[in-house]
């Protein structure tokens, strides 16, 4: 397994390992919640958490020791935050398919149920929120979201944040058994996961996105092999072009027909991943809206540092 090198800190709050699953699905449910285990193979190594409570914040990583799917019937009363560290997980959630890695997070909220396909090598990085912690605003905010990029703005300043804390020995233990400090963490993570200041003064900035933005991305998700443009966006989310493109740089950081393209990327990717080698790369690509096989070899290998055929399918190993 390749584990961060930056969670040294992390690491010294192990919770347990284990060859069982058994035992690791119960040892998890003391701390999480309720779930079931299914190996994917016959192989399974040793299931491992480290877990450490900071204020009204649980963060923590979890490795199953193999690939493995994970079925949540309902979160446990608390906001649940997850990518990945190592590997990869493909999350069924509120009706969608989310590739989860170190660039995307799944957030699922009190009640909300979930599915996860972990990769061999996959260890979560995962941080439970405490609605306390939270106020009725935040709370909306983040239980809106199912899931969010970590790749620029304040989500990718939560997600180093998130690692440094973990990272650091001293830190992680001062704010794990003073309540002062605990809090302080505690403070600026739950803030940057719902806002930050802006370098002029200005007023917060939430990093999740408006309503308006989000109907336009489930309308790009549903219509990935289409091929849409930048009005027909903006009709599906009830907005301007202008008003849809700002919102877009604003939240996203990028434009709506830029991220269509990531979307498709990912999506591609994800098919790749799970066909048979018979299925031929130009019938994926083209399935996924890219009708010029060039620039969609160019892109792919610009966004996950490798050609699509050299992607690993279903049944392959690295």
């Amino acid at each position: 397994m390749r584990s961060d090198p930056r969670l040294p800190a992390l690491r010294r709050h192990r919770l347990f390992e284990s060859a069982d699953l058994d035992e690791t699905r119960e040892l998890i449910s003391q701390v999480m919640q309720p779930h079931s285990l299914l190996p994917q193979g016959n192989v399974h190594g040793r299931s491992h958490m480290d877990f450490v409570r900071v204020g009204k914040l649980g963060i923590g990583t979890i490795h199953f020791g193999g690939a493995i799917q994970v079925d949540v019937e309902a979160v446990d009363g608390y906001f649940l935050m997850m990518f990945c560290v190592a590997g990869h997980a493909e999350v069924r959630a509120a009706g969608r398919k989310i590739v989860v890695d170190d660039q995307r997070a799944v957030i699922r909220a009190p009640g909300e149920s979930f599915s996860a396909l972990l990769s061999p090598d996959c260890e979560q990085l995962i941080m439970r929120i405490d609605p306390a912690s939270l106020t009725d605003d935040t709370a909306s905010l983040i239980g809106a979201e199912t899931s969010v990029s970590l790749a620029s703005g304040p989500m990718r300043a939560w997600k180093e944040q998130l690692k440094l804390v973990a990272s650091s020995g001293d830190l992680l233990n001062i704010a794990a058994h003073n309540p002062t400090v605990g809090a302080n963490v505690e403070s600026l993570l739950i803030g940057l996961l719902c806002g930050h200041e802006s370098g002029h003064g200005g007023s917060p900035q939430p990093a999740i996105a408006p309503r308006f933005v989000r109907r336009a991305e489930e309308f790009m998700a549903a219509n990935l092999a289409a091929p849409i443009q930048l009005p027909e966006i903006a009709g599906a989310a009830g907005v301007p072009v202008r008003t849809l493109s700002e919102g877009f740089l604003r939240f996203r950081h990028t434009s709506p027909i830029n991220l269509l393209r990531q979307m498709r990327l990912e999506r591609a990717r994800q098919i790749i991943r799970e066909s048979a080698a018979e299925l031929r790369v130009a019938t994926i690509a083209l399935d996924c809206g890219f009708t010029h096989l060039g620039r969609f070899a160019q892109g792919y290998r610009e966004r996950f540092g490798e050609l699509p055929s050299e992607t690993p399918r279903r049944g392959q190993l690295r």
